[in-house]
């Protein structure tokens, strides 16, 4: 079955090796991985660098990961509405980027899936999906969301974060040196059918019942206070979104 993986909108950059792909579609996983030759000195050293930057900063080894885990997961792809096929995928979440290999074999190189928003690859128990996303400091981001809620009237996005923390050298025999780090968080965004936008939600009651209809604010102001709803926790998050999309405001 020939996929219609727009190659003009998604291609794949090799950390050691680059090419722009254009004319027809790859047909499947083989020609997906075939679309992606040729090569560019100044690209493949670059993208040899960062990858070497993830690990170690001036032979400086860094606590922590930028990855969600470090082992590849077989997952399916998707373009749109069509399955593209199985990859192995890890996902940086300091950059962003979806790294994929063909197989799982070490020797492999993986190679790094340029963003599309008609991409979507299920990774774990996520669906991940390159979309734009507004931050609280009202910033326009882009990057990997993952839909765990949606209803008729909102929907709910996860997004995992890694920041880089760097460490401080000790200043003398007596002070322990710092290390440099990546650290894990979670954020997550909401978006309001008919809006089109994807806002970063604040995980407070105020600021929660504020993003909500006028007329809706007392019903989940009171389940939130019946049902003893921590909204630091994505359990009862989720289950607070899911009351939101079942009241009726058809009346």
């Amino acid at each position: 079955m020939k996929y219609k993986f727009l190659a003009v909108l998604v291609s794949i950059l090799s950390f050691t090796g680059y090419s722009q792909v254009t004319g027809a579609a790859p047909t499947g996983e083989a020609g997906l991985f075939n679309s992606a030759q040729g090569g560019n000195p100044m690209l493949n050293l670059v993208m040899m660098n960062l990858r070497v930057n993830e690990k170690t900063k001036g032979g400086e080894e860094i606590l922590g990961s930028p990855y969600l885990t470090e082992n590849f997961i077989k997952s399916k792809v998707y373009f749109g509405e069509e399955y593209v096929g199985d990859f192995f995928v890890r996902y940086n979440a300091l950059n962003s980027e979806i790294e994929i290999k063909e197989t799982d074999l070490q020797e492999e190189n993986p190679k790094r899936l340029l963003a599309n928003q008609d991409l979507r690859v299920k990774y774990g128990n996520r669906e991940l999906r390159f979309t734009t996303y507004i931050t609280k400091k009202n910033e326009t981001k882009n990057g990997y969301l993952s839909i765990i809620s949606a209803g008729d009237s909102y929907t709910l996005y996860h997004r995992l974060a890694v920041k880089y923390s760097e460490g401080k050298a000790a200043a003398n025999s007596m002070v322990m040196a710092i290390p440099s780090r990546y650290a894990h968080f979670v954020e997550y965004y909401y978006k309001k059918t008919g809006v089109d936008r994807i806002d970063q939600l604040t995980q407070k009651k105020g600021a929660l019942l504020k993003i909500l209809d006028k007329e809706i604010r007392d019903q989940v102001n009171s389940f939130i206070k019946e049902e003893k709803i921590d909204l630091s926790e994505e359990t009862d998050l989720i289950r607070t979104f899911e009351y939101i999309n079942s009241i009726d405001t058809s009346s």
